[in-house]
């Protein structure tokens, strides 16, 4: 079991409603085991599941940020 967690920026949230479609779409992504989205901070903490190559999820991770209209920021 992976327990490292994936600590992402999302700019634009602005509610709970927006923290809601962040963690709805990355917690759609393969190799997502639990996703945690503070909307104040942009703060979205995800915690892999280990089936899936570190690069390969924060590429995923980052377009399904983008996917529901906002953005990563490094």
């Amino acid at each position: 079991m992976n327990t490292n967690t994936i600590d992402i920026t999302v700019s634009g949230m602005t509610c709970n409603g927006c923290a809601n479609k962040v963690r709805g779409a990355v917690s759609a992504v393969d190799g997502v085991a639990s996703v945690e989205v503070d909307h104040a901070s942009g703060l979205t903490r995800v915690t892999p599941d280990g089936t899936v190559a570190a690069e390969d999820l924060e590429f995923a991770l980052d377009e399904a940020v983008e996917s529901v209209g906002y953005r990563v920021v490094a």
